[in-house]
């Protein structure tokens, strides 16, 4: 457990300061914070009731591993767990809603450019989308309809660029120039072209991921080996747990464990695939 102790400060020190090394980046107040709300709607839960449930989960697994073991550190340690795993599972609801939107906007521009090569006026078309366009993407095109209507195609582009998403603020961008500032009347090649575009940068990203996921896995089992090894030889020796209910041993056990996540997390965010940046801020 020393030894084991030792490499897990010694990669933390290092991953520190390979960190420190780096050129300093100024943070974004804003553009976080658009990034974290601007999809609130692809999260399974409520963000109070993702709290909630974050909160019980923690209690029940921390009393569960307390029956069990009786041991300080490691019930903290179920509770952190406990309280962690619905985090991970609205991320990962997230994630999956974006990606289906990203897959699908590649199909719903082309969709698009069908129409509006067939005659079909860019209003009647953005509808068409709204009722029999891809499905991630027909609640987006509604409401980009509906501000159409009431407002104008100004503030119908300013409304789907504040889906927070470079793929949106891309199509945007090329809608506002070829509907309002340079009006040349081909704008259905230019969809078609992004269509394409899009479709091989998720495709690009999609192969990219697949090699992230197997570095997260590697990370899960190396954080869990070291706690699943203590859980086997408390099993078999109940002794061996005596050390770590001592206020000493809760100690050595909480700096453990802390220096254990904080691995995980940079494993998780050395294979995470980082987010293009936006083409425009939001307004």
């Amino acid at each position: 457990m020393g030894a084991l102790l030792a490499v897990c400060f010694a990669a933390g020190v290092g991953l520190l300061v390979l960190g420190l090394a780096r050129e300093p980046q100024s943070l974004e107040i804003g553009a976080w914070s658009a990034r974290l709300f601007a999809r609130r709607d692809s999260l399974p839960l409520a963000p109070a009731l993702l709290g909630g449930l974050s909160a019980v989960l923690a209690l029940i697994a921390a009393l569960l591993v307390w029956s069990l073991v009786g041991v300080p550190v490691l019930a903290l340690a179920a509770s952190v767990a406990g309280a962690y795993v619905p985090v991970v599972w609205a991320r990962r609801a997230g994630e999956r809603a974006r990606r289906e939107r990203e897959r699908a906007w590649p199909a719903a521009l082309a969709q698009l450019a069908d129409a509006l090569e067939a005659g079909i006026a860019f209003p009647a078309a953005v509808a068409l989308l709204g009722e029999a366009g891809p499905v991630p993407l027909r609640a987006e095109f509604t409401s980009f309809q509906a501000r159409l209507r009431a407002a104008g195609l100004e503030v119908a582009l300013d409304g789907l660029a504040r889906a927070g998403e470079r793929t949106s603020d891309t199509v945007a961008l090329l809608l506002r120039a070829g509907l309002l500032e340079l009006p040349a009347g081909r704008l259905a090649p230019l969809l078609r072209e992004l269509s394409e575009v899009l479709g091989e940068r998720f495709e690009a990203r999609e192969k990219a991921r697949t090699r992230a996921s197997s570095l997260q896995v590697e990370a899960a089992v190396l954080a869990l080996s070291p706690i699943v090894l203590l859980l086997l030889l408390g099993a078999a020796s109940p002794g061996y747990l005596n050390a770590y209910r001592t206020t000493a041993g809760t100690i050595v056990a909480v700096v453990g464990g802390s220096l254990i996540f904080g691995c995980y997390l940079l494993m998780r965010r050395l294979g995470r695939i980082p987010e293009p940046r936006r083409t425009r801020s939001t307004r």
